[in-house]
This record gives structure tokens, sequence and C-alpha cells, in this order.
């Protein structure tokens, strides 16, 4: 995450960080489905099962969200179980399939990050089929917890507006819909209302890796005035901090990243990165768990939960790493 994109980002959503991209609790996010009054919410009863379908277990944000989710679980005796693509990539198509087996295996709750709008109708079979959703970086749960997104955007532009002189930004999103199109739309309204952002272009990776050097290049390429390029997603930060050293561009560009895995730590230590997107991924995960936990018992739980999160550069990173923060 991502992290949390693509964790979340990453990261992430991605917060993430991730991831990304990831990746969300916002006031647009905030209409999430109503919970069926038929589900496990309305019975009062313990939560006895719940699944993560994670959407991209060996990332780093992700992976800490997941292990996370899964110790909340055991502290409450529920029979937690994981899935999720095996490759490296976002798999929406197989992400749905799981939801539908879950939902088929009458599991108690389904927590997931909705990826796509087509995420939306599977949520509400499930909730149909009294089985409490909590989602992580979107919309359709039950439960939401995540970023602000359209906060986040202009927290990106609060940080890099504290550069000196015009800052021509180039972005990077999981796709142009979403929560990903709601961290855009954040980051364009945030440098509107400076003197010195301007968003010059903006492509999308849809949380790819593998996508993230041709497209860093293909940003740089279009728009050679950039001197920042910022995403949600963890999973692009190798392809940009590529793109900048291949172009010899270190001290010419800099990158806002999602999160400190996948190289991000290390980009900000080495000046290549201005700064990471941080949040509380442990935090996340069980924050999730323990809030569909609650509305399966009956008690009053928020629709939206905001995750905590915060921009650190070369100055504070390894102070707020220390603090628990990823």
């Amino acid at each position: 995450m991502s992290r949390r994109h693509r964790l979340f980002l990453v990261t992430m959503c991605a917060l993430a960080p991730a991831v990304l991209t990831a990746c969300a609790a916002n006031p647009n996010e905030g209409s999430t489905t109503p919970a069926n009054t038929a589900n496990a919410a309305a019975t009062g009863k313990p939560l006895t099962s719940a699944e993560f379908v994670n959407p991209l277990p060996q990332y780093p944000a992700w992976r800490t969200i997941g292990d996370c989710m899964a110790d909340a679980a055991k502290a409450r005796g529920i029979n937690f179980t994981e899935s999720g693509p095996t490759g490296g990539t976002l798999d929406a198509t197989k992400m749905i399939q799981q939801i539908q087996q879950a939902t088929a295996n009458k599991k108690g709750a389904i927590i997931t990050f909705p990826a796509s709008d087509a995420f939306t109708p599977v949520l509400q079979q499930a909730q149909k089929a009294g089985i409490v959703t909590g989602t992580v970086y979107g919309e359709g749960g039950d439960v939401v917890v995540g970023p602000n997104y359209t906060e986040l955007g202009k927290m990106y532009v609060d940080a890099i507006a504290k550069r000196e002189g015009q800052q021509n930004v180039g972005l990077m999103a999981q796709s142009d819909t979403g929560q990903a199109k709601q961290w855009a739309d954040g980051v364009q309204a945030a440098a509107k209302a400076t003197s010195n952002v301007k968003v010059v272009g903006t492509v999308y990776t849809n949380d790819d890796a593998a996508k993230a050097l041709s497209q860093a290049n293909a940003l740089l390429t279009a728009h050679p005035e950039i001197n920042v390029i910022a995403s949600h997603m963890g999973s692009v930060t190798p392809g940009v901090v590529g793109a900048i050293k291949g172009r010899n561009l270190v001290g010419k560009v800099v990158f806002v990243a999602s999160g400190p895995d996948n190289g991000g730590k290390e980009a900000v230590a080495d000046g290549i990165a201005y700064g990471a997107w941080l949040q509380g991924l442990c935090e996340e995960g069980k924050t999730v768990l323990n809030a569909v936990a609650d509305k399966a018992e009956g008690k009053p739980v928020a629709a939206h939960i905001d995750a905590k999160e915060t921009i650190g550069t070369k100055d504070d990173l390894e102070t707020l790493l220390g603090q628990g923060w990823g």
C-alpha cells in the first residue's frame, strides 16, 4: 500500500502507502451502502468468523494491515481467514470472486479494499446474505476505515507548497475513478488555492508496479517542466526513483511517495523523495476488524472512521517511523 495503496498506498493507497494507492474515509466516501437491517449487525450476536480479501498480500503495508487484523480477531476469539491475489499485482476480478466465495461460505464478516466500482454490488450481495462488511480505503462497506482522500490531496499540496519556487506537479494515480480520483481532485483543488503549485499532468498505473517506470518516464517526457512527482500508491516508488535516476534528474525532480516501504524511506534519505505519506497501518487493521465485530454485536459504530495520516520529510521521517507510523 499500496500501501495502506497501495497499503496503501499504497500504497501504499498505500496508502498508502502505500499505497498508494490505494488508496477512503472522507465526506464523499462516507455515503457508504446502508447496512442491511437483516444482517448480522442486527442480531446482537458475537461475530464468530471473518475474512479479509487482501488486495496485495505480499506488499509490506497490506501485509501489516492483514497481520494486525488477524491479531485483533484472535483477541476477540474470531475465526479469521485471509485470501487475495497470489501475484504481486492487484487483481480486482480475483478479489471479487473471493468475496463471492466468502459470501457463499457464510462468513460472519468480509473485509476488503474495493478496488473498483464493481465491488459495490458484490458487497451488497454479502450484506443481503446477512454478512457485515468492512472496507479499507474505499466505499461500499457497512463500516469504512481509511484516509480522507480529498484532505490527503490537500496534505500533499501543503507539503509541496513549502518548497521554494514554482512547483510543477505530475500525478501518478491508480485510475480516474473512486478514491484515486478523489485524491487527484483534492490535489488539483488545493493546488489552485496556492501561488506556487500547479498540476501539469496525470498518468495511471492500476497499482501495477510493472507499469510504474514506463508511466513515470511518459509523464516526464510529456511534461519536461515537472519538478515534483506525487503518488498515493506505494507500488510506483521503485519506478519513479528509477525514472528520476535514469534521466539524471536527481536534485531537479523530487518525489512525494506513499509510505516508507518499497524504497520510500531510502528515497527520502537520499533526497530523491521530498517526503512520504505515512499512516497508522496496524491501527487501521485492528480498527476495521473491531468495528465489524462491534457492529455484529449490535453496538453503535460510525459508518466512517478516519485513518490517521501525515507526510514525513527528511527532517522527521525517522522520528515518525519510530512512533509507529508506516
